[in-house]
């Protein structure tokens, strides 16, 4: 079971290199970086029954591609989210404390829908998840914080709207994720670190994850505005994860609005092939 972790975690950084290679290659790439913050529930029995709320900072960078295949059809995306929080709990006592790194790779492929000029564009492809973090609970004296660490394979869709209002060029994005199949390091209640890291107690820490007990999803609405000199995107964010591993229970909802700026890049030969190339 460790092996079979230790290899999907390999193949995901050896994706992410690729991806870094595939990314320098393309021919039309957008970045964004965007910042925001929100509402977030989180509830982790391994560190306490109650279920805490509070608030939470982000920044998302992303960067979509269009990869140099002959069909003009592949493009791949490399999101980073990272967050931290705060929460107390429904008595207004016991503050706890966390942070989140999620990284994702996905491979798309753009369906064909309309035809293409048509406004709408569609994709679909298979998705790489790595997510790191932890959480700290003050009221804890005993096994106070909480590792949190998964790798997923994911399902991923991804819609395209674009437009003019008022003679300002405009596009609206949704896309979802939702984790197919994985591993995620979860210790049970009552095995401590110090069994687990120092005396070798480490037997059923890493779960094989799937649908029926890590029911997670990921959604993200954005709206961008490009002006003459520069494009702007609103995001709106949802991150749910639910695992239910062994005999405790993770989940955290976030609820995320982030406002950030857009840069449109094209690599091509020559000055004349620009007008090829459009980012919607």
């Amino acid at each position: 079971m460790k092996r079979l972790a230790l290899l999907v975690v390999v193949i995901l950084s050896a994706w992410s290199t690729m991806a870094a290679q595939v990314l320098d290659a393309s021919r039309y790439e957008q970045r964004t970086l965007s910042w925001g913050g929100g509402a977030v529930q989180s509830l982790d029995t391994y560190l306490s029954p109650l279920l805490y709320r509070g608030a939470h900072v982000a920044i998302l960078s992303e960067r979509f591609s269009q990869m140099p295949a002959p069909s003009g059809r592949w493009f791949c995306q490399s999101l980073f989210f990272l967050h931290g929080y705060y929460a107390l709990a429904a008595q207004g006592r016991g503050l706890t404390v966390g942070g989140m790194a999620d990284y994702s790779y996905t491979l798309f492929n753009r369906l064909p829908l309309g035809g293409d000029n048509s406004r709408w564009t569609l994709y679909a492809g298979a998705q790489g998840q790595l997510r790191v973090g932890g959480i700290y609970n003050l009221r804890n004296s005993n096994n106070p914080a909480q590792l949190k660490l998964g790798v997923n394979m994911a399902a991923s869709v991804m819609g395209k709207y674009a437009f003019t209002l008022w003679g300002v060029p405009m596009n609206v994005r949704l896309q979802a994720d939702l984790p197919l199949l994985g591993f995620a390091f979860a210790p049970d209640y009552g095995q401590s670190y110090y069994e687990i890291f120092y005396l070798g107690n480490d037997e059923d820490c890493v779960h094989v994850t799937a649908p029926h007990n890590n029911l997670s999803l990921r959604t993200a609405l954005s709206y961008d505005l490009q002006f003459s000199s520069c494009t702007i995107r609103l995001t709106w964010q949802e991150d749910l994860y639910h695992w239910h591993l062994g005999s405790q229970q993770y989940r955290m909802l976030t609820h995320t609005l982030m406002i950030g700026y857009v840069d449109n890049l094209y690599h091509v030969l020559r000055d004349d092939q620009v007008s090829e190339y459009i980012p919607y």
